[in-house]
């Protein structure tokens, strides 16, 4: 009986299926010849995520943050043009754009997985343990966080880098503390 079983997560083999409908795992051989059927090719890498999953190294999580940066700077301006007082103001500035990037990435992340940097070069944030979509309180977490990893100031988001570069999943700060690890889109 365990020859009608996916060797990987044990869910019930459907009838002439090559992939497991739980996991995408190929089905053995030995299950398919019992059934009578022919031999399968191995599953396609996307059939099976968790068989090579490629995390998000700090290359290109950093271009995804420039874009978002770059678009968060605008909207800051914006604001701050339209209402003029707070221009004037340097801490008002820096307020009204630290609110900006958290709302920004907050609702982004916990609405899509990405931002629109992330969309452009096709990576996305989920969770660590079974790679489904991220809640908001882990966008928020997250977020929070990323004021963290840009530290030392002089040489932004180092220690996020530096977090990322010794982590087996990659995982900056705010990835480690909220379980979320960031994959290709």
């Amino acid at each position: 009986m365990d020859e009608d079983k996916c060797a990987q997560c044990g869910t019930p083999a459907t009838p002439g299926a090559k992939f497991c409908q739980s996991c995408g795992a190929p089905l053995t051989a030995a299950s398919r010849a019992v059934q009578g059927l022919p031999a399968a090719e191995p599953a396609p890498s996307h059939a099976a995520p968790g068989a090579q999953v490629l995390y998000q190294g700090v290359a290109i999580r950093f271009v995804a943050i420039l874009i978002d940066l770059i678009i968060t700077g605008i909207i800051g301006t914006i604001l701050t043009v339209t209402f003029r007082s707070a221009a004037y103001y340097a801490t008002a500035t820096i307020g009204v754009s630290i609110i900006i990037e958290l709302v920004y990435f907050t609702v982004l992340l916990g609405l899509y997985g990405q931002t629109v940097g992330m969309m452009i070069v096709r990576i996305k944030v989920v969770k660590e343990a079974d790679y489904s979509a991220i809640s908001y309180r882990e966008a928020a977490i997250r977020t929070i966080l990323l004021y963290i990893d840009e530290i030392p100031y002089l040489i932004p988001y180092l220690l996020g880098a530096v977090l990322i570069w010794t982590s087996d999943k990659k995982q900056r700060l705010g990835d480690r503390v909220a379980h979320t690890v960031v994959l290709k889109a």
